[in-house]
């Protein structure tokens, strides 16, 4: 998997967009809800796992983009299982 210098960069500066966007997620770590913190720390594991897709990419690493993408999926499937209670609930 060869990728051209100039998309290492573009994946590199989508890495340190996904860090600054850790910092507001971080925050809502400390809201009294719990099903607030249930869903920020699902978005946390979520950047989590995106930022390891990208540095994966950035790296030229194949480990960490499947590692990235096994998270970020496994994000996803929570998420699904979480609305779809909630919609039986209604």
């Amino acid at each position: 998997m060869d990728i051209p210098l100039t998309f290492r960069w573009v994946f590199a500066a989508l890495v340190v967009l996904q860090l600054v966007a850790l910092v507001p997620v971080l925050r809502r770590l400390r809201d009294p809800a719990p099903e607030r913190r249930t869903e920020t720390r699902l978005r946390l594991l979520d950047a989590a796992g995106s930022v390891t897709f990208l540095a994966g990419f950035a790296l030229d690493h194949p480990a960490l983009v499947l590692s990235g993408l096994v998270c970020v999926g496994a994000v996803y499937a929570a998420k699904g299982v979480l609305w779809y209670r909630a919609r039986e609930r209604t």
